[in-house]
């Protein structure tokens, strides 16, 4: 059976906000109002910044938000291109195009889990931690990263 096409939405930035030194939170909402289509913990989308810029970004938010599509972005200064984008080029009320979402990552139903991230690395694992949590599941997350104020997230972790 062939896959069916995956959505492409014209989206708006509608919040960009630190999450962490180096690291942008955007949140992304259609202009309309419409519902965005539904996604689950470990699944990514596609922004696709410039005709030749693309990059994949792990949807971090709450999936049982059908209004909003959170990603989180490091900026890397020996990447390609695409995070220096986000960081310098995008500001609230841009809108992006942006292909998705998909699961290549899919979380497991299981009565226990232990986490590891680093870094940046905590995107899908953030909203895997939350489905497990409300799933009632045991678990424990490993995160590390090159200093506490560069772990996106983390103190919303912390309190769990």
């Amino acid at each position: 059976m062939p896959t069916p096409p995956e959505p492409v939405l014209e989206l708006e930035l509608t919040t960009r906000t630190p999450g962490a030194d180096g690291v942008v939170v955007l949140e992304f909402r259609d202009p309309s109002g419409a519902d965005l289509p539904a996604w689950t913990p470990g699944a990514h989308v596609d922004l696709v910044l410039t005709p030749e810029l693309t990059r994949q970004y792990s949807l971090c938010g709450d999936p049982a938000d059908a209004g909003t599509w959170r990603v989180a972005v490091l900026r890397e200064a020996m990447g390609r291109g695409g995070s220096q984008f986000v960081h310098d080029k995008l500001s609230e009320g841009d809108r992006v195009t942006i292909r998705g979402p998909r699961n290549h990552f899919e979380l497991e139903p299981s009565p226990r889990y232990v986490f590891v991230a680093g870094g940046i690395g905590i995107t899908p694992i953030l909203t895997m931690a939350h489905a497990a949590d409300n799933a009632g599941a045991d678990w424990t997350l490993v995160y590390g990263g090159r200093s506490r104020s560069s772990m996106a997230f983390a103190d919303g972790l912390a309190r769990r």
